[in-house]
């Protein structure tokens, strides 16, 4: 198999994007993100908002085509962290809000003012920096429950939202947060974190500035915490099909995006006396088939070949062979005498009956599921089925 047809999946022939140029793909799934929206949809109450979090390119998937599938689904908005993944979702069509979450700056305005984003603001001094660079700005408060990262501390949030509220040059339209995830046992649990949240809100609300818009649940916390719904949600990794929640109460049955990482033999040789020695590495022996596929540790694969390293050639596993290249693998053709130049390499997904797994593929690396997809390149082509 050289490359999937068209018929599988929608890309642009010479285009940056088209498998063909370079002979490696990712098959996204976009059915599987519906049907998980879907999912999360359906355990909401109806008035509760979801704010698509679409951050790193959409967890590796593509944040416009994602942000395509989910506005055809009706989700409120979307957030995103980096102002790149924004311009690509409204250069795509999307019309819906888009939220900042921290990490622009006020000399980014023109770009933020052009594409109708909302910004977060976590200090009195932000707001001002803001305000100084130009008038009627949209902006979330982003507050920080104890998880140490960007957000106005319960101490300071009731102040920055009252500030926000006065000011006739902002647009104050919600305040958020998320729970923190930092691995200490003397980080406050999800129950505490939650009720700073709603000792903000309740004084807010009695003095008149509480937004319309709280939010605090992301993929774990809206699976285990329903009370934490309140008026909008902001899962990420859910939408792509990721949970590694335990005992969740609320029990949706997800569908991964990613299908398979895909890509192809571009030589194939047996292993000679002309050679000269072979390498001391393990697997290697004279006599073998030995492949070489368009894929290295700049396309994401780990710096170092895992022990056991595997991938699917004709349906069948074969071994992947130390080192990797920035741009190459070798692997051991000698159980599939068949495969030719331009065969099908997958490293993960199915192939005639075999399969290799997320999973798998995550333990392989060294990393989890999410993290599985966070290492998902943006130069590498994608196909959406």
């Amino acid at each position: 198999m050289m490359l999937p047809s068209t018929s599988c999946g929608t890309y642009h022939p010479g285009h940056i994007g088209d498998p063909a140029l370079r002979g490696s793909w990712y098959e996204i799934d976009l059915g599987a993100i519906r049907h998980n929206y879907r999912q999360l949809r359906a355990c909401l109450r109806p008035e509760v908002k979801i704010y698509a979090c679409l951050k790193r390119n959409g967890y590796g998937c593509g944040a416009a085509e994602v942000a395509a599938a989910l506005a055809s689904e009706g989700v409120h908005g979307f957030a995103v962290a980096s102002i790149l993944d924004a311009i690509s979702m409204r250069s795509a069509g999307i019309t819906d809000p888009i939220l900042l979450y921290p990490g622009a700056l006020p000399a980014a305005w023109p770009t933020i003012e052009a594409l109708d984003l909302t910004i977060s603001v976590s200090s009195i001094e932000e707001l001002e920096r803001w305000r100084a660079r130009r008038s009627n700005i949209r902006v979330f408060i982003k507050v920080d429950l104890g998880f140490f990262r960007a957000g106005a501390t319960p101490r300071e949030a009731v102040r920055l939202l009252a500030l926000a509220s006065a000011c006739r040059d902002v647009r104050l339209e919600g305040v958020y947060a998320h729970l923190s995830e930092l691995p200490t046992s003397r980080a406050p649990d999800a129950t505490d974190q939650f009720n700073r949240m709603l000792a903000i809100l309740k004084e807010a609300d009695a003095r008149g500035i509480r937004p319309k818009v709280a939010m605090i649940s992301s993929t774990e916390s809206v699976l285990n915490h329903p009370e934490m719904d309140l008026d909008a949600v902001d899962p990420g990794a859910l939408l792509v099909g990721l949970s590694e929640a335990t005992g969740p109460i609320r029990h949706l049955a997800l569908r991964p995006a990613l299908k398979t990482i895909s890509t192809s033999l571009v030589a194939v040789k047996h292993v000679d006396a002309s050679l000269g020695p072979v390498p001391e590495i393990p697997g290697f022996h004279a006599g073998m088939r030995l492949g070489v596929v368009n894929f290295g540790w700049g396309d994401g694969y780990p710096r170092k070949v895992p022990d056991k390293a595997q991938a699917l050639v004709g349906g069948k596993r074969v071994r992947l062979l130390p080192p990797a290249h920035l741009e190459h693998l070798r692997v051991d053709l000698t159980e599939v005498p068949e495969a030719r130049f331009g065969d099908q390499v997958v490293l993960l997904g199915r192939q005639d009956g075999e399969e290799i797994t997320h999973k798998e593929l995550a333990c392989l690396w060294g990393t989890d599921l999410v993290g599985l997809y966070g290492q998902l390149r943006d130069h590498v082509p994608r196909i959406y089925t």
